[in-house]
């Protein structure tokens, strides 16, 4: 496993069991945080990896810094910074988390297929059989595993923030899915079904030779096409 990765999943590990910590009320609103060496000496780890860790529960809301006075754990929801988007409902607010998804995952596919290992190759290739798997006409469960694809790929880019902002928008994501493969339940199914797996495979197999623009062309073609169907239906609807 490079160096890379394994700091990416050590951090992960810190990430969560601070969570829990701070979800479970060990370390109750208001509580500071055991210092930086504490923490390594505890989880057996670098400082390295404990700041990425902070640094993400930070940017989360859940944490916050005073100078020179250590970490405390956020008191109140108001006081916390956060990344949220409206609840989407209908096909232009889709369309509008699809854009940002766009941008993101393109440098999430990018970075996995410059960082991959087996390990990662190996999460990502599960979660494109997964899909495959699966028999045609249940659109929810495919679209869960349509989402698992691309959760997978946020993971090997070894940068805990992709994950986590895909995570976020978790709902919003599986509303634009149930529009793509209920929508196709009235159409070919089988065909539909097909042309999303060459699609996963094709950015599977970008990734896996560590072609970084290849892999952001089929990753951006694959998010495209919905996109201006989208845009399409917007246009026919106005």
């Amino acid at each position: 496993m490079s160096l890379v990765r394994k700091r990416a999943n050590l951090t992960e590990a810190i990430i969560k069991a601070l969570c829990g910590r701070v979800d479970g009320g060990t370390y109750a609103p208001g509580d500071k945080l055991p210092s930086e060496m504490e923490l390594c000496r505890e989880f057996g780890v670098s400082r390295t990896v404990v700041r990425e860790a902070v640094a993400s529960l930070r940017l989360g809301g859940k944490l916050y810094s005073r100078q020179g006075l250590g970490v405390f754990v956020t008191q109140s929801e108001e006081t916390r910074p956060h990344f949220a988007v409206a609840p989407i409902d209908d096909v232009r607010s889709a369309m509008q988390v699809l854009e940002i998804r766009i941008g993101v995952e393109s440098e999430a596919v990018m970075l996995a297929a410059s960082r991959r290992t087996p390990e990662t190759i190996s999460e990502i290739t599960r979660a494109f059989d997964r899909f495959n798997a699966l028999d045609p006409g249940h659109a929810e469960e495919e679209a869960k595993a349509d989402y698992g694809f691309h959760l997978a790929i946020a993971h090997a880019a070894a940068n805990p923030h992709f994950p986590q902002f895909l995570e976020v928008l978790g709902q919003d994501i599986a509303f634009d899915l149930h529009l793509k493969h209920g929508h196709a339940s009235r159409l070919n199914r089988s065909a539909y079904v097909k042309k999303i797996s060459r699609e996963h495979g094709a950015i599977l197999s970008a990734i896996s030779q560590g072609d970084t623009r290849a892999a952001r062309v089929a990753l951006r073609r694959h998010l495209e096409e919905s996109l201006n169907r989208y845009r399409l239906l917007l246009g026919e609807l106005t």
